[in-house]
């Protein structure tokens, strides 16, 4: 059986912090997703994960309908995904 996300992941502020130094523009919405994340004219859905954290309920069903939310763990996943360098 899964297991579900039921607290408020460690890694948020520090993720949006860094964001937001390279230029994003983060939108929070504090619901089954924790924000959008715009940069250089694209968007994304994120929740931010502590490292080994799991979906939601919520989440999964949104997933499993085809939602493109990124999950982002890391400074390095999260510069991946903006395309940029370290």
């Amino acid at each position: 059986m899964p297991r579900y996300a039921s607290k408020v992941d460690a890694t948020a502020a520090s993720l949006v912090k860094h964001a937001k130094s390279v230029g994003a523009d983060y939108l929070p919405l504090n619901g089954v997703i924790d924000g959008v994340l715009h940069f250089r004219g694209r968007v994304w859905l994120i929740d931010w994960k502590s490292p080994g954290g799991d979906l939601t309920p919520a989440q999964s069903k949104l997933v499993a309908r085809g939602w493109p939310i990124r999950f982002i763990s890391t400074t390095a996943q999260l510069n991946t995904l903006l395309g940029i360098g370290a």
